[in-house]
């Protein structure tokens, strides 16, 4: 990296945090929600339906120990092709990771995919090293498309859409892979979108292991007991809070760095 763009790069991890999207804050820190109000796996075609959920942000456990974590992140100035091209770009350089939340992220890493997919960041995996709370996390996340985690479609010619980010992560200290990720980003109708963001922690416990072995173990493994000690402790309150600020923070900064670094720069 030139010393140049390294510069660029540090005047926006000076910069304070974006103020976190005050309702969704709010919504996620006043403590668990009613598991009744939580968005079901089984539902995930409802992040697609502009619709207003029953509860768009908030954290819970469910009855089965999956930890859910859903918020809604207005982005007035980011579009579909901002976010598809971020996808790409940011696993790529450490720093780039850090200015999307200079408090909380540390660096990243990105797998390329064997054979290309309909979109640059499908079919990657990406090594992001965090904090969440008080605990540093050294995650692994497959990006998939998004039946893969159980869309009907990929919904690429849906015009509520602007587009979706999926993935399947995991811990790389425990080497198992455990939670479903899914942000859906949604016209908005004044050029910009409306971020939903839905994780349920736990939902797909699977070891590092090849093949048949390890879809043997994980259908042992992915049990509540097991749920509860591969996932961190309180990772629904410092999940939720921690997607809500560090959106926020990207609504602000993904337009200028677009500009700045995108295909048109």
């Amino acid at each position: 990296m030139s010393s140049s763009m390294n510069a660029v790069f540090e005047e926006y991890l000076k910069r304070p945090l974006s103020e976190p999207n005050a309702e969704a804050l709010a919504a996620v820190s006043n403590g668990p929600m009613d598991p009744a109000d939580a968005l079901q796996l089984s539902q995930i075609n409802r992040q697609l339906d502009p619709t207003p959920l029953k509860r768009e942000s908030g954290w819970c456990i469910m009855p089965d120990e999956t930890v859910k974590v859903q918020a809604l992140t207005p982005m007035p100035k980011v579009t579909g092709e901002m976010v598809d091209w971020w996808f790409d770009w940011h696993p790529r350089e450490a720093i780039r990771y850090q200015v999307w939340h200079p408090q909380a992220h540390i660096s990243n890493s990105v797998v390329e995919p064997a054979v290309a997919g309909d979109k640059a960041h499908w079919g990657t995996t990406h090594y992001p090293v965090e904090t969440l709370g008080e605990e540093l996390i050294k995650a692994r996340i497959e990006f998939v498309p998004p039946v893969e985690v159980g869309f009907s479609s990929n919904a690429l010619d849906d015009p509520n859409v602007a587009t979706i980010v999926c993935g399947k992560a995991g811990d790389m200290k425990l080497h198992v892979r455990h939670t479903v990720m899914s942000h859906v980003w949604l016209n908005d109708g004044n050029g910009g979108t409306l971020l939903r963001s839905h994780f349920w922690g736990g939902a797909i416990m699977r070891p590092d292991l090849p093949g048949a072995l390890g879809d043997f173990v994980g259908k042992l493994v992915n049990r509540p007991a097991m749920r509860k000690k591969a996932l961190p402790k309180g990772i629904g309150e410092s999940l939720s809070a921690h997607c809500v600020e560090e959106f926020s923070n990207l609504a602000d900064v993904l337009p200028e760095l677009y500009a700045q670094f995108g295909p048109a720069a």
